[in-house]
């Protein structure tokens, strides 16, 4: 009993860190239209854990997650009711043209990565499109049958790499979670369904 009690001890720390890691289970296909979706840190800011303490590969570019409403705060963060599944599809216009698609997560999508069995999370890994061009954007949110869930917003982009220690830098906006966090005490309302009638293409 008393190695048991030593082990589990030592075992509780790494699960505890490998919080950064992947939530589902591990059987199931990694293509998002396939795999039920689970709990991953929905409403956090993703780049502080995948861009400081993950490896490059698991680096984000810009990376959020996506709420069926605005009615979310700090006690319904974590309700996987309350997120907006399925395969979500992040579309980045030009603010001068809007009309003009310069970047869709679909075209930098990794099927083999873990990162869509999250509910609700929307990102483009960074090995996969290393840099948006600086400027500003309109973004929209989309399911995978171009169903328009989230309206067009303007975000600016810099150069710059995230900084952990700038989360909230309105000049390079790419984690939505450390403005748009259903938390207490957030600069911004959470990235919520704002499309009429859109709610019923979440899954």
């Amino acid at each position: 009993m008393k190695y048991i009690t030593v082990v589990f001890s030592l075992l509780t720390p790494l699960l505890f860190l490998s919080g950064c890691g992947e939530s589902s289970s591990e059987g199931e296909s990694t293509t998002q239209a396939s795999v039920t979706q689970g709990w991953h840190f929905q409403g956090r800011d993703c780049l502080a854990c995948h861009n400081v303490d993950l490896s490059s590969e698991k680096h984000l570019l810009v990376a959020g997650t996506l709420y069926k409403n605005l009615a979310t705060d700090a006690t319904t963060q974590d309700n996987q009711d309350a997120m907006c599944g399925g395969n979500l599809i992040l579309n980045i216009y030009d603010a001068a043209a809007p009309s003009n698609l310069i970047y869709s997560s679909k075209n930098y999508e990794d099927s083999a990565s873990k990162g869509y069995k999250a509910k609700g999370n929307i990102f483009i890994l960074q090995r996969n499109l290393a840099l948006l061009s600086q400027g500003s954007y309109f973004l929209e949110i989309t399911d995978a049958q171009g169903h328009v869930l989230a309206e067009k917003y303007r975000h600016t982009f810099s150069s710059q790499p995230y900084d952990i220690n700038n989360p909230q830098d309105f000049n390079n906006q790419v984690s939505c979670g450390a403005c748009h966090s259903p938390a207490e005490g957030s600069r911004a309302y959470p990235l919520y369904v704002n499309a009429f009638d859109a709610v019923k293409y979440c899954q």
